[in-house]
């Protein structure tokens, strides 16, 4: 019983909150290239270029806004290109994607080298982290539980605000629907008039910029440091994530939760002695568990579709032909 009290308990749920808040941040940016039509596997190299970045905005201008902008100003050159060898010279998404992750692993081992002498990691050196948020009376209306929401960097709250904000662009501004549209109906978009090319900018842009803010937080809030191979694979996750969600504000959210509980979880289980290795994996396993839960509800929807299009083909007439020759 102690040991599941020690397990489960408010700091846990904080815990949750702050390792979901980076990946909710760069899932919602995908939900823009997502609902737009495009498969956008580069989440993670934008990620992790908004962490470098942040962390060399912030020493370079000695303020942590300056460094959230550096990072965003990073993710958003890679969204640009990203956009621009997928949606102008039509190259293929996936391969673009994982090139620019690509980069961006190499780019930022080289740089810290480079730039600070140094491998592995970037501490102190005049790094500024970015501030927490006390909301006022959180102690007297929630007493021990206050933590839930108060303490966070500002970051966390515009991650969790922007799930109702997105629901409300998609439902209700012209730009939000012409994105829908472009994504679900591109000819539709073309005779309306919409430049299909226009609004994928616009999304591949959009993912950009929530990207280098989820970076920036990794390296300025979460943490107030930067490692190599900081992003962890958690833009690999936000795909995953895009994937069984379609985009959808409100399953992403849960989506997010889900990871963001194994990811708290399993560091939680380190303190107990678990091999690391073990532990690691856990949110990786998560999201294998959940795709495959995904592919298995819908098999029988996949299974129905092939039956019904074979019973119509093997009971269609042949057709006659509509000028026979004269025998």
């Amino acid at each position: 019983m102690e040991v599941l009290t020690s397990l489960f308990n408010v700091a846990l749920l904080v815990a949750m909150l702050r390792t979901t808040a980076p990946i909710l941040l760069v899932a919602m940016g995908g939900s823009f290239t997502t609902k737009a039509g495009i498969f956008n596997i580069g989440l993670e190299g934008q990620m992790l270029v908004g962490a470098f970045f942040a962390v060399l905005g912030s020493i370079w201008t000695g303020s942590a806004w300056g460094g959230v902008l550096c990072g965003v100003a990073a993710a958003l050159v890679f969204a640009l290109i990203f956009a621009l060898l997928v949606v102008t010279f039509r190259a293929n998404e996936v391969v673009v994607g994982l090139a620019l992750n690509i980069l961006a692993g190499g780019m930022t081992i080289s740089l810290m080298k480079a730039v600070f002498g140094t491998r592995g990691s970037i501490v102190g050196q005049g790094i500024v982290g970015l501030p927490k948020v006390q909301i006022p009376f959180a102690r007297e209306m929630l007493g021990s539980w206050a933590p839930l929401i108060s303490g966070y960097t500002p970051l966390v709250y515009v991650a969790f605000l922007a799930v109702p904000l997105l629901v409300l662009f998609y439902r209700r501004t012209r730009l939000g629907l012409h994105i829908r549209v472009v994504g679900e109906k591109p000819e539709a978009a073309e005779a309306l008039g919409i430049s299909i090319t226009r609004i994928r900018y616009t999304s591949s842009l959009l993912c950009g910029l929530l990207a280098g803010l989820a970076g920036a937080h990794l390296s300025l809030g979460y943490i107030t440091m930067f490692t190599e191979n900081m992003s962890s694979g958690r833009g690999f996750m936000a795909v995953a994530i895009l994937i069984f969600s379609n985009g959808d504000p409100l399953r992403v959210l849960a989506g997010c939760l889900l990871f963001g509980f194994a990811d708290a979880f399993s560091l939680r289980l380190q303190t107990f002695g678990y091999p690391s290795y073990l532990i690691l994996a856990v949110p990786y396993l998560v999201a294998l568990a959940a795709l495959f839960a995904l592919s298995y509800r819908a098999r029988p929807k996949l299974i129905r579709e092939t039956a019904e299009t074979m019973r119509r083909f093997l009971s269609a007439e042949p057709d006659k032909p509509s000028n026979p020759r004269p025998q």
